[in-house]
């Protein structure tokens, strides 16, 4: 089934009214046979019964005015750069369909075709994460990129963030879903990140219309969709209280799996994965390569190579001067922070503060009083 212009212009505009929900939406295009003759009837004075929708009146005004005014979200859509999809559309991710109901419309910027990888894994956490938690989400984020998985998050500071980081550094794609529109795309922090997950193949999306305010309200609501497009839920880090855990939940509720990286009992930054562990079928995360098992990614879909991977100049590429010079040492093999400052001729804080961002990035990782290469600095041809 397709739609014309008008018909798919009238979907644009009443699933982007303030106030119509998925209830309110799906209520009113079953009930007229289409977005286009909902909102004709609610601006020609059509009610429903009590025991139907309840659209209080500043939605009916909204829905009135998206009436008058189809076509206006389309324009805004066309002079953002964004493309849209709907359930009625050939390209709507298939995985989507396992929300009830599925969201009416996705709006995005980037490869759509990410949204229907073969693989796709969701990555987690807290906005308030240790550094431990971010080197760990750049290490699963690197193996995954490696299995040939895009990662899913939602470009929030702290997790999500080193997820997508990560992946982009790897050479990977991933998909950032935003809890507002496209004109409020997240952390300003995030800007950059934002246009390099784009440019490197990636998507960042929003069901919401594009001049909508992201609010307390409109994250969860959007966890539900970041959980949908994975295969599998992966939380690194997470307090008792924490929006990770909604994603879980949906990804379990969806039939879909939940690992759950482990941490030591009383530590309140992975308190709320414990409590996966312990109430849900949540599995625990025992290491990088058992991660790969449990996800069933332990061989290449057919045809691919980790050929996409960056190669070691690109990789080098991407660093600042101080970061290049500890990196390109430590390609060569391990090292301690003492050696890194003799050998680069850098000052001990420079080399401090450079082996934090490598660590940061999944680039190094310590070994004891050792750093050692990891992530894209693991290139291939080196092996």
């Amino acid at each position: 089934m397709t739609m014309t212009m008008t018909e798919r212009d009238a979907w644009l505009a009443l699933a982007s009214v303030s106030g119509v929900g998925e209830t309110i939406f799906w209520g009113l295009v079953a009930a007229h046979g289409g977005a286009a003759e909902a909102l004709r009837a609610v601006a020609s004075g059509w009610k429903p019964r009590d025991d139907e929708l309840r659209i209080v009146r500043q939605t009916r005004v909204g829905i009135t005015e998206a009436f008058r005014g189809q076509g206006t979200v389309a324009r805004r859509v066309e002079s953002l750069g964004l493309w849209s999809v709907t359930p009625l559309d050939r390209g709507y991710p298939q995985r989507l369909r396992a929300v009830d109901p599925p969201p009416a419309l996705i709006f995005g910027r980037g490869d759509i075709d990410c949204l229907t990888a073969e693989r796709t894994i969701a990555v987690v956490g807290t906005r308030r994460p240790t550094l431990i938690g971010r080197q760990m989400a750049a290490r699963i984020c690197t193996r995954l990129v490696e299995a040939g998985a895009v990662v899913v998050s939602g470009l929030a500071i702290g997790i999500d963030g080193a997820a997508h980081a990560a992946t982009v550094a790897a050479g990977g794609r991933t998909v950032a879903v935003i809890g507002g529109g496209h004109a409020h795309p997240g952390p300003r922090a995030h800007r950059a990140l934002g246009r390099s997950i784009v440019d490197t193949g990636g998507a960042i999306i929003s069901e919401l219309a594009p001049d909508t305010l992201p609010t307390r309200g409109t994250f969860p609501r959007r966890n539900r969709i970041i959980s949908a497009l994975g295969d599998a839920t992966i939380v690194v880090e997470a307090p008792v209280r924490s929006g990770a855990l909604i994603t879980a939940r949906h990804a379990l509720e969806q039939g879909r799996s939940v690992l759950a990286v482990p941490g030591r009992p009383g530590d309140p930054s992975v308190a709320g994965c414990l409590a996966l562990l312990r109430d849900s079928p949540a599995r625990p995360l025992t290491g990088l390569d058992e991660m790969i098992v449990d996800l069933g990614y332990d061989t290449l879909p057919e045809g691919e190579t980790v050929s996409g991977r960056l190669s070691l100049a690109a990789a080098l590429g991407l660093l600042g001067t101080a970061e290049r010079a500890v990196a390109e040492r430590l390609v060569k093999g391990p090292a301690g922070a003492d050696a890194l400052v003799s050998e680069t001729g850098l000052t001990p804080p420079v080399v401090s503060g450079a082996i934090t961002l490598l660590m940061l990035r999944g680039w190094i990782a310590a070994m004891g009083p050792a750093y050692l290469a990891a992530g894209p600095l693991l290139a291939a041809d080196l092996r």
